[in-house]
């Protein structure tokens, strides 16, 4: 992690304490400079279907453990016989599956076909809110009734986006691909390196990829990988994520406040609301505070369950400034920050493990030393990007070594921790090829 970029160039939004560290909400996720999100129009045509493919299009974004956005035509999936089921397991490996209307009209769409296709988005890919759409031919019904169903609009405007835009309705987007100069890695970096520059949001604009053959926009599928390669080398910079995740983010943000209900030199509680509704808008922010005195392995929960943690270090201070970053949901219940007294053996784990280590990834299985723990009783849960369980086990405390299958999740990014008696472990594993 490049911390000296993360410091300098991270805006951030800081909520002042007397008596606790400052807590302090990053524009963007992970505290990166800026923001991307990666488009597919048009999805629903026949020649576009290498966008959900898993060793092409899905698969260029899950090797990295990026998120895209799909926008669907909802009545060119049966028409064309495209299977649900493809968006459905986009949506299962965190891909947001959102609107690009109903028919998509020639001209400029009309109201009825805003929230006919949210609904049946809703219905087709349980679980999916379909919070977001992108519009046929870039032209927009009208704000206002847009945001009557969406929490944001997607045009072709070219430009990126502020911090804070301005209209949801009409955020901008850039067309990539061979309709367009933006058709090789150089290029689509170029763009992401313009919405650095500016602390803003960059959107893509593709329509299709590899080997698909829509007549406007299809991205090379080459160009694309080592584009997302170079974004995943520079995460301290650039934050990828869907645009409704995008669009959830800065508006929680901007509306999110941080509050300290109690604080000891070993535990402090702190809660994080906002106004918004719940049921959308339920994205982590992420949070930073000075590492207190003392505190060399502090876990962070909120509502009683473990979230995501780790410990930055600012260098550019004379005596360098350690800091605790977590993440945490506004409205999602209190967040309980204690320290010192638990041992975490890893804070970021592959699957390329070199060594002993007391969880591992091998193929589609988990394994468990449970002697690492102490031999005491274990329990392992695992969850995926956005905090949602995908798996439960608790193990006896006979000193042995458990393999744990997880077939159904190994080929997306999870999280693995493991609980025994004053140790914990907290890893993230990539896909393996």
């Amino acid at each position: 992690m490049n911390t000296k970029a993360l410091f300098v160039l991270g805006f951030l939004f800081s909520i002042a304490s007397a008596t606790t560290p400052a807590f302090t909400i990053g524009t963007w996720g992970n505290f990166s400079t800026c923001a991307i999100s990666h488009t597919f129009d048009d999805y629903g045509m026949s020649t576009v279907t290498n966008i959900t493919n898993s060793s092409t299009g899905r698969g260029a974004f899950d090797q990295y453990g990026f998120h895209m956005t799909i926008f669907v035509v909802t009545n060119w999936m049966s028409s064309n016989n495209i299977s649900w089921a493809l968006l459905d397991s986009a949506f299962a490996h965190g891909h947001e599956i959102a609107s690009h209307s109903v028919t998509h009209p020639s001209g400029t769409m009309s109201s009825s076909e805003l929230s006919p296709s949210q609904q049946t988005i809703k219905q087709k890919v349980p679980g999916e809110m379909c919070a977001t759409i992108a519009y046929p031919n870039c032209n927009t019904p009208g704000d206002a009734d847009v945001l009557k169903y969406y929490i944001a609009g997607r045009n072709c405007s070219g430009s990126t986006n502020a911090k804070s835009p301005s209209n949801f309705a009409e955020i901008g987007s850039q067309l990539s691909g061979s309709c367009c100069s933006m058709n090789d890695s150089a290029k689509l970096s170029a763009y992401a390196n313009t919405a650095a520059s500016s602390g803003g949001w960059a959107v893509y604009c593709h329509h299709g990829v590899g080997s698909d053959t829509h007549s406007y926009s299809v991205t090379n599928l080459d160009a694309l990988k080592a584009h997302l390669k170079y974004l995943n080398n520079n995460r301290s910079t650039y934050w990828v994520e869907t645009f409704g995740n995008v669009a959830r983010y800065i508006k929680e943000r901007d509306a999110a406040s941080v509050t300290v209900k109690s604080s000891s030199s070993s535990q402090i509680t702190i809660t994080v609301t906002d106004n918004l509704a719940d049921s959308i808008f339920n994205y982590p922010l992420s949070i930073r505070c000075g590492l207190p005195s003392g505190w060399t392995n502090p876990v962070v929960k909120q509502n009683g369950k473990t979230v995501y943690d780790t410990i930055i270090t600012d260098n550019l201070t004379v005596t360098p400034t350690k800091y605790l970053m977590f993440k945490a949901v506004p409205n999602g219940g209190d967040v309980v920050l204690t320290g010192g007294s638990v041992n975490v053996f890893n804070s970021f784990a592959e699957s390329d493990f070199n060594g002993i280590v007391p969880v591992k990834k091998v193929r589609s299985t988990l394994i468990v030393d449970t002697k690492q723990f102490g031999g005491s009783a274990v329990s392992v849960t695992l969850i995926n990007l956005q905090g949602k369980e995908l798996a439960r086990y608790n193990l006896a405390g006979t000193g042995r070594t458990y393999s744990l299958p997880i077939d159904k999740i190994s080929r997306s990014v999870f999280i693995a921790m493991v609980f025994g008696a004053g140790k914990t472990y907290m890893g993230t594993f990539l896909p393996q090829p």
